[in-house]
Formats: C-alpha cells, sequence, structure tokens
C-alpha cells in the first residue's frame, strides 16, 4: 500500500491537480495530512476556496475572537503563498457567514485577499456573503474595482452584503476578458452603474441578475434600499444568454443571445422588451402579467419575432382568456400554473414536448392545430373540488390524436360525485395509481370508485396513462 501511495505522489504535480479537482473539496483538504508532498499539492492547488463555516464556530467572544483571528492568518497565508511563488490562481473562492458585525471587522482583510488574488491572474472569483435584504439595510462591504480589476478575469460571481462602490462609474474601469457576470442580492450606488460595468465588458457572454438593490440616501431607516427597477443590455454582440430576477423593466437588445430567464417582482408591473433578439432559442418568463407585457396577438406570431425559438416556459403567468402559439420551430412548450385562460389553441407541427401544471378547478379548453406523431403530452393537475365529468372531458380533448402519455392528478377531498360520468368513452383508458396502499387503478370506472372512498381527511396523487 505504501508502494503504491509513494507511486501516486511521484506523478507530476500537475497530474495530482488534476485528482484534486476531481474531488469533493472536503475530500480534496483531507489529502494535506497524506504527506509533506500531498501537503505541498494542495497548498499549490490552483482551485482556491476559503470558507468560515468550518473555522468559526458559535463560542464565548474571547474564544470567537481567536477563531477569527486564526481564520484569518489561514486565509492570509494560503494567498501569500502562491503570491510570493509567483504562482496562478485558476479559482477563487471565498465564503463568509458572520454576522454583521464580525464582517466589519474583517472587511480589510477581504480586500487584501481579493487584490493578492488579483495579482496572482485569477480567472474565477466568487465573493458569497450573507443574503442582502430589502428590510435589513445593514452595512455591506464595500467592493472597490482596483481589488478585482485583473485583465485575466473570465468569471466574476457576488453574492450577498456586497456594495459596488461609486469608482464603478469610472469610464477607466473595464473588464477587458469577462466572459460571465453573476450578481445577487448586491447593492448599487447608482441605478445606472451594473449598465456602466456591463457596458465595459466587451466579452460578455452570461449575465445574471438576481435581486439587486439600489441605494436611496433619501429613503429612512429601511427605505434606503430598494429593488433595482430597470436595466438595459444593447451592443453586446457576444452576449448568449441571460438570467434575471426581480428587475421591473428589462430591455435587451442583443443580436446573438440565445437564452433569457425572467423572474419578474409579483408586486409591481413588469416591462420587457426583448424584440431585438431574433437569435433566441429559449425564453422563460416568470410571476408575469402577459396581459400588461404583451398583445393578444404576439404568441401568434412567434416564428417572425423569433424564427429560432425551440424553447418556451411559462410559469405563475396571468394569461389572456384565448392564447394561440404558433411556432415552426418550437419543440417544447411548458404552462405551469397559468390563471385566466379559458382556450389554448396550440398550431406547433414540430412540437415534441408539452407540458402543463395547473392548481385549480377550472380546466382550460385545449386542442392542437397542428402536432408532430412524437409528441408527447405531460399533464399535472391539482385539484380540490375535482368533477370526474369535467376531468373526463379535459383528458379528452387528447384522445383523438393519442397525444397525452401521462397525466397525475393530486386531489384535495371533500370530492362530490352527485355529476354523470360516461364509462364507456374512456375502455380505452388505462390509468396507474398511488392511492393510499398503493392500490393500481384499472381504469375510470374503478377510479369513480375509489374516489368515492376517500374521506375528507384524505389526499390522493393519481397517475394517469394512455394505453
Amino acid at each position: 500500500m505504501v508502494e503504491k501511495m509513494d507511486q501516486i505522489s511521484s506523478l507530476p504535480e500537475i497530474i495530482l491537480h488534476d485528482i484534486l479537482s476531481r474531488l469533493p473539496e472536503k475530500d480534496a483538504i483531507k489529502t494535506s495530512v497524506l504527506s509533506k508532498t500531498w501537503r505541498e499539492i494542495f497548498y499549490t492547488f490552483p482551485i482556491l476556496s476559503i470558507c468560515d463555516r468550518e473555522s468559526i464556530r458559535r463560542s464565548s467572544k474571547r474564544k470567537k475572537d481567536q477563531q477569527i483571528k486564526t481564520f484569518l492568518d489561514y486565509g492570509k497565508q494560503r494567498l501569500l503563498r502562491f503570491s510570493d511563488q509567483g504562482l496562478a490562481i485558476k479559482e477563487f473562492k471565498l465564503k463568509l457567514s458572520l454576522s454583521c458585525f464580525d464582517l466589519q471587522l474583517i472587511y480589510p482583510d477581504v480586500d487584501q485577499w481579493l487584490k493578492l488574488a488579483s495579482e496572482c491572474d485569477v480567472q474565477t472569483l466568487k465573493l458569497c456573503l450573507p443574503t442582502l435584504k430589502e428590510d435589513d439595510p445593514c452595512l455591506c462591504y464595500i467592493l472597490h474595482p482596483g481589488v478585482i480589476e485583473a485583465r485575466s478575469l473570465n468569471k466574476l460571481v457576488l453574492k450577498g452584503r456586497i456594495r459596488f462602490d461609486k469608482e464603478f462609474l469610472n469610464p477607466s474601469v473595464k473588464f477587458s476578458s469577462l466572459r460571465v457576470l453573476s450578481l445577487s442580492y448586491v447593492l448599487f450606488d447608482d441605478e445606472g452603474a451594473i449598465e456602466h460595468v456591463i457596458s465595459h465588458c466587451p466579452l460578455i457572454e452570461q449575465i445574471t441578475l438576481k435581486w439587486c438593490y439600489v441605494y436611496n440616501p433619501q429613503g429612512a431607516g429601511d427605505m434606503q434600499i430598494s429593488l433595482m427597477k430597470s436595466v438595459s443590455m444593447h451592443g453586446l454582440q457576444n452576449l448568449k444568454g441571460v438570467d434575471i430576477q426581480g428587475v421591473q423593466n428589462v430591455y435587451i437588445d442583443a443580436p446573438n443571445i440565445e437564452k433569457i430567464y425572467y423572474v419578474a417582482d409579483s408586486y409591481e408591473p413588469s416591462k420587457m422588451n426583448f424584440d431585438g433578439c431574433g437569435n433566441l432559442r429559449a425564453l422563460t418568463l416568470m410571476n408575469m402579467n402577459i396581459e400588461f407585457l404583451f398583445t393578444d396577438l404576439w404568441f401568434l406570431h412567434l416564428s417572425s419575432k423569433f424564427p429560432f425559438l425551440e424553447s418556451l416556459e411559462l410559469v405563475e403567468c396571468s394569461m389572456f382568456e384565448y392564447i394561440s402559439i404558433s411556432s415552426s420551430q418550437l419543440k417544447s412548450l411548458v404552462l405551469s400554473n397559468c390563471s385566466t385562460m379559458d382556450l389554448l389553441e396550440i398550431d406547433t407541427p414540430n412540437l415534441l414536448s408539452f407540458r402543463y401544471y395547473y392548481a385549480g378547478d377550472d380546466l382550460p379548453s385545449i386542442s392542437f392545430l397542428s402536432c408532430s406523431n412524437r409528441l408527447e403530452v405531460n399533464v399535472r393537475l391539482n385539484m380540490t373540488h375535482p368533477r370526474l365529468y369535467q376531468l373526463g372531458k379535459f383528458v379528452e380533448q387528447f384522445k383523438p390524436q393519442k397525444l397525452l402519455t401521462s397525466l397525475s392528478l393530486s386531489i384535495h377531498p371533500c370530492i362530490p360525485f352527485d355529476e354523470s360520468f360516461y364509462d364507456d368513452q374512456y375502455l380505452d383508458v388505462k390509468v396507474t395509481s398511488s392511492v393510499k396502499n398503493d392500490v393500481n387503478v384499472v381504469d375510470f370506472v374503478h377510479l369513480k370508485s375509489l374516489l368515492g372512498g376517500l374521506s375528507s381527511s384524505d389526499n390522493a396523487n393519481i397517475s394517469f396513462r394512455l394505453k
């Protein structure tokens, strides 16, 4: 065994580093105690992750202060080793979960660590602090551009109590190599700061903005910060995808963008303009009032607006009563808990997957004007007062095309059974189920009898399959 270990330890450093990169972080740390060779390999491993959670635990103030000091010395020594030996850092991740008071005391150390990482040509930088909330204006770590302005930086991930200094508005601040920018729960001094930063990232390919805030010095107390109201992205030739959440007004004009994921603040009406994104291939909209955003003809002209669109997903959106979706290239369509819709017409000859999820008793009418013979339809319903006749009528919509491959139903009784149900219409419908003791349902007749045996305290999850 010792001989085999020696054989592994004698491998070139680049191979040993590759071995570490394939291990979970905790296991990689454990290798540092195997031998002096592995200890050195670990301390020169270019993927550097420092987290205070394992080092600083709840204890007396005196003991906690000593733990913080030990943690800071450890982090400094790790980074100085790279700096002193002229080694490059491929990725530096710093995750802090200390209280606001303790965090403020170590912010100068964070500055030093980030600067050392930048001087070591860091490529990926991730800084994660406790989440900032609108009603929690605790002091943030002020990020200065000089700390992270490294020409080698191609991925920047910032999350939590991080405040962008006004220096970021300086025209001289550039991120010439940045390709991925992810900002979550961070704070800006100026509404236009993020647009200024983005405009100085000529190679940017992916942008994530999640629930970011803007500082308002005129506000009082917890009104000094508010969610970012608007963001505009234009002239970004390399932009491929965006994930934007919590921003009220969004404008995107990126000719080569392929994926847009947008989650609106459900408490504010939202506006979004991305008509100039003609190369779009995947679109996800959540918490939107569609009537406020589009006209009722918008879905009818998807092919002309977005000729390459293959995936459309609408989640928790308020819809028109009548929706007609037409697209020659669409392959995947998802509608999840979209309310107020009575009639849905789908004209998508190349659609391969349609998933419909809905919590409620009023089921819409759904029809396929044209569809692929390979189309699979999956439906999941959560009904409080299901009517078997209504359910049967809903299933019947998919029967002529033999499209419905699965349907699951979550039921919360009491359940009325005074409606007529035409058993002979569904003789070819086979049903699988998990009701109480995993009873297998044979068909709708059997289903009706099972539902009749449920009490008001029962919940049932029932899965349907057409055979």
